[in-house]
């Protein structure tokens, strides 16, 4: 759901120059979580953020029902967790992985030994990561005016990256949509009507990108 971007996840570690976030992702470590592993709990101590190198991960809240409040859905490129880190304050939601996933950890040593070996690069992070906040609030208030055609055909465009393929099931969209299944059932419908989309179990091809984005006002 928009509301949770700036909880969820940015592009804080892609905004970076090149060479500092190359240095950056190459001091992190890489894990690898399998579908459904719990990433991080909401009240945990903040000692890392996670950088998505492929797959996708859930960001939402666990309700004592044992039910998952899905805010996002999250794919290659995008980081979270870095606003509670940054903060020193604990988690506020849940992440888990939505697929089997690889991700970077980069905590306190792999962003310290940065800034130790220049330091512009303290108020670089600061910078980018004021800018990415600031995206995010206007990526909400941008989508608080679109159908859910328009929401759908963009939260397609941010899950799938650069693949022409996105694993998420209908319901996970209705719930990142912030819809029903039934009023995302007719969202599908109509941009595959339109030649947009092929949706499949559990996966959703797309077909034209550029009519998509398009269709976002992009």
């Amino acid at each position: 759901m928009s509301g949770a971007a700036p909880v969820a996840g940015t592009g804080f570690v892609m905004a970076l120059p090149d060479g500092l976030r190359r240095d950056l992702l190459a001091r992190g470590q890489p894990r690898r979580f399998a579908k459904g592993q719990i990433i991080q709990q909401r009240g945990d101590e903040a000692r890392e953020f996670w950088y998505i190198e492929s797959g996708a991960v859930q960001i939402g809240r666990y309700g004592r029902d044992g039910r998952l409040t899905l805010f996002a859905l999250l794919g290659a490129g995008e980081t979270f967790g870095e606003l509670a880190f940054l903060g020193e304050f604990p988690r506020t939601v849940d992440a888990i992985a939505g697929s089997h996933c690889s991700l970077i950890r980069i905590g306190d040593s792999e962003l310290q030994s940065l800034m130790d070996a220049d330091p512009a690069v303290t108020r670089l992070l600061l910078k980018t990561m004021a800018l990415t906040v600031q995206e995010s609030f206007d990526l909400i208030e941008f989508s608080r005016k679109l159908s859910v055609p328009q929401r759908l055909a963009q939260a397609l465009l941010q899950l799938s990256g650069d693949l022409p393929q996105v694993r998420v099931t209908q319901q996970d969209l209705a719930d990142l949509v912030g819809v029903s299944r039934v009023s995302l059932g007719k969202a599908v419908t109509k941009l595959e009507t339109a030649g947009m989309i092929e949706p499949g179990y559990g996966v959703i091809t797309i077909q034209d990108r550029a009519a998509l984005l398009d269709m976002c006002g992009r």
